[in-house]
């Protein structure tokens, strides 16, 4: 077993893998990816909102950018992780950041992995993204 301080958990945080070489490489672009500076500023901690036109309006982004790749109502994978229950989860299924709307704001700006970047979505439609998510 491999033990490597200063995993994306924070100061102090262990990342425990198998002694492979894939392993080592995805704590090491877990790492690359905490540490990278946010392109847009995120806001530090987001209000989610929670009416009914908030969700739709985030339902309807989901459906046009989204579910191609990801599940709604599943954990089960497609391209991408299923999302069923992403905010409630107490980190990303990838990327292995919290899973806040902040995290997940970032990761749509900064994607980690395969997917495709989504920097050009307004703040309102992320946080209307973020509406629909937290029903999930």
């Amino acid at each position: 077993m491999i033990v490597l301080a200063g995993a994306p958990g924070g100061p102090g945080s262990e990342f425990h893998a198998e002694a492979s070489s894939g392993s080592v490489v995805q704590y090491e672009n877990q790492l690359a990816f905490a540490q990278r500076p946010a392109k847009d500023a995120v806001p530090e901690k987001m209000l989610v909102k929670s009416d009914p036109e908030s969700i739709e309006r985030g339902r309807n982004l989901f459906d046009a950018k989204c579910k191609f790749c990801h599940h709604a109502n599943s954990t089960e994978t497609i391209v991408g992780p299923g999302l069923k229950g992403i905010l409630k989860n107490r980190k990303l299924p990838v990327s292995k950041l919290p899973a806040t709307p902040e995290s997940v704001i970032r990761q749509l700006k900064q994607p980690f992995g395969q997917m495709p970047s989504f920097e050009y979505l307004t703040d309102e439609e992320m946080a209307d993204i973020m509406s629909f998510l937290n029903t999930l």
